[in-house]
């Protein structure tokens, strides 16, 4: 009994047993001023210009790429089409933004049928020349052709569901240029005014 009393003891006065509380780490007046100081100066943009700004960043580094990629597609390289359209068109307003996203997006959407077009040539092509003797290229594509009239999905559809996604992006391209000559114009105008009345 008096063993495991003594027992008791050192386990209780064992450093290895005894609970410790995590200190908590105490900043100085000078230091929590600074962080202070510190967090006034980094709120983000202020300005509507600088707020917009930053509202790029989503659709330059792929944030929104979820809604325009398949899981078979490449992110960076939908990220590096996007910056290209950023680059070319530099967005200065909502309305701008909105209109380069669906550019990129028909753009996009286009080029992947484009390429699903082409992958269908290509197998047709492939098959024909599996079955048949050797005959001369143009007689092998009539024949792929051919073959893709019949199967489905239908080629034509495809097709003409290309040219659609090819109109739209010029429509949109109208559309996008059409707002950016009006503000050029605006600008133009508002320069003008100001210098005649400063004469």
């Amino acid at each position: 009994m008096h063993n495991d009393r003594t027992e008791e003891q050192n386990i209780t006065n064992d450093p290895s047993t005894v609970e410790t509380k995590p200190r908590k780490k105490t900043m100085s007046e000078a230091a929590l001023a600074a962080n202070r100081a510190n967090a006034k100066k980094c709120t983000g943009p202020k300005t509507r210009a600088g707020k917009f700004k930053s509202s790029l960043n989503a659709l330059k580094h792929g944030a929104y790429s979820h809604n325009f990629i398949l899981k078979t597609e490449d992110a960076g390289t939908f990220e590096n089409f996007s910056k290209s359209f950023i680059d070319e068109f530099q967005p200065e307003t909502p309305s701008e933004l909105e209109l380069l996203k669906q550019l990129i997006s028909v753009a996009w959407r286009r080029n992947r049928m484009a390429e699903l077009i082409q992958l269908r040539i290509n197998q047709a092509i492939d098959t024909v020349i599996a079955n048949s003797e050797p005959t001369a290229a143009a007689e092998i594509t009539l024949q792929a052709y051919d073959r893709l009239e019949i199967t489905q999905p239908s080629f034509a559809r495809q097709e003409a569901h290309e040219l659609r996604l090819a109109n739209l992006f010029q429509r949109t391209l109208c559309r996008l240029n059409a707002i950016r000559d009006k503000k050029l114009r605006n600008e133009t105008k508002f320069i003008r005014d100001r210098l005649s009345f400063a004469a």
